[in-house]
């Protein structure tokens, strides 16, 4: 017995599971799962436990200030609108193109993104320059340039198993960058007018304001001399003025199914410019082959299983009602999101507020402040599990 090794590979989970649970520094929960393949499970089963059961579930509001360009206030809907500051790793001005697994991007004149995590010390990831023509850019800035920039997964938790997807230029074109990668991978030029996408069972999902539903795997070992993926049209562009929608989205329901969001605008004069607000949502099951995985059809339904999703410019979430008891079950959150890129108004983020499905209204859950007009628009964003309010 004196010469017995102990079998530290095979330790109990629940032993394991202890050890995690007094890790409080993130770079050392990383390398735990980094010792063995077992660990390394046992690391992703903790932190998936952790994410059920953490409050920070559901995704807070991101609001600017004019305190400093660095310092943004966190707003939770589930303590009574409660608040706090936050500050970022660098000095921003702009919109944020992106939120994703707690991570904002933005994008510079020189059309490269910047990942910022505010909740981890301050970390940032510069990505590749974005090859976009002159000519293919907006007139609302370059801020507007990069339309949606979406995670696969956390950068921290998966460093260099992460891919990076943007709808960028004018157009409303697809590109995707992984960090074995020297540069971005564009899609087929061609299909444009896209404005969400989404990782769905090992697959990309995009989908436009013109009816366009596509499909591509970036799971193939591309490098830079390789051609991009071959892109699946799921649904056509439709070339009806009525079947155009304002906005688009995909969430993933928290029952695992894939689900298109439509959002539709109304114009009204506001202080003698025409301003526009959020008008209603259409909601559509994306029915899927089991087996296959090959689209069957899209059809209309009256609620979201129950959940509630926030659309914006971050990643489209959604979450159970048992998870926001606070919140309207079959509702949808939505932030300030919608420009035309030929004439955008600094009119601030007026239009928040959230969408029943059971009555069709418009609601407020925060109310505007004139302060804002000319700060860039809202966003949310979706804390790490051990984030706590301060």
């Amino acid at each position: 017995m004196e010469n017995a090794k102990a079998n530290w590979e095979n330790l109990p989970t629940i032993c394991l599971f202890l050890v995690l649970d007094k890790l409080d520094v993130h770079s050392n929960l990383v390398r735990f799962g980094a010792v063995c393949k077992h660990w390394h499970l046992v690391f992703n089963n903790f932190v998936d436990l952790k994410r059920r059961s953490s409050p920070n579930l559901v995704p807070m509001l991101l609001i600017p200030t004019r305190m400093s360009n660095r310092v943004r206030q966190l707003c939770s809907l589930q303590v009574k609108t409660k608040f706090c500051n936050i500050e970022l790793p660098e000095s921003h001005t702009k919109r944020f193109c992106g939120s994703s697994h707690g991570w904002l991007a933005a994008v510079n004149n020189s059309m490269i993104i910047t990942l910022l995590n505010p909740f981890k010390d301050g970390i940032t990831i510069d990505l590749p320059e974005i090859e976009l023509p002159s000519d293919d850019r907006t007139s609302a800035g370059y801020q507007y340039d990069i339309h949606r920039v979406i995670l696969s997964a956390d950068p921290l938790l998966h460093p260099g198993n992460y891919v990076v997807v943007v709808i960028y230029s004018f157009r409303a074109r697809l590109a995707f960058y992984k960090p074995t990668q020297k540069n971005w991978i564009y899609l087929d030029k061609n299909l444009m007018a896209f404005t969400d996408i989404i990782f769905y069972k090992n697959l990309v999902y995009a989908i436009g304001n013109l009816g366009l539903l596509v499909s591509f795997d970036v799971n193939d070992n591309l490098d830079d001399n390789l051609k991009s993926p071959e892109v699946k049209i799921l649904m056509s562009t439709s070339q009806r003025l009525e079947d155009y929608i304002d906005r688009a989205y995909l969430v993933e329901s928290s029952k695992g199914d894939l689900f298109s969001i439509k959002k539709k605008v109304y114009f009204e004069d506001y202080d003698d410019i025409c301003a526009y607000f959020t008008k209603s949502f259409k909601v559509f099951k994306l029915v899927l082959d089991d087996q296959s995985g090959k689209f069957l059809e899209e059809k209309e339904v009256k609620n979201i299983e129950g959940d509630i999703v926030f659309v914006g410019d971050n990643h489209t979430l959604a979450v159970s009602a048992l998870d926001f008891p606070e919140g309207q079950p079959n509702s949808i959150y939505f932030t300030d999101d919608f420009f035309i890129a030929t004439a955008y108004w600094p009119l601030g983020p007026r239009d928040n507020g959230y969408f029943s499905m059971k009555d069709g209204k418009v609601r407020k859950y925060y109310k505007w402040k004139p302060q804002h007009k000319y700060l860039p628009p809202y966003i949310w964003i979706q804390p790490p599990v051990e984030f706590k309010f301060r």
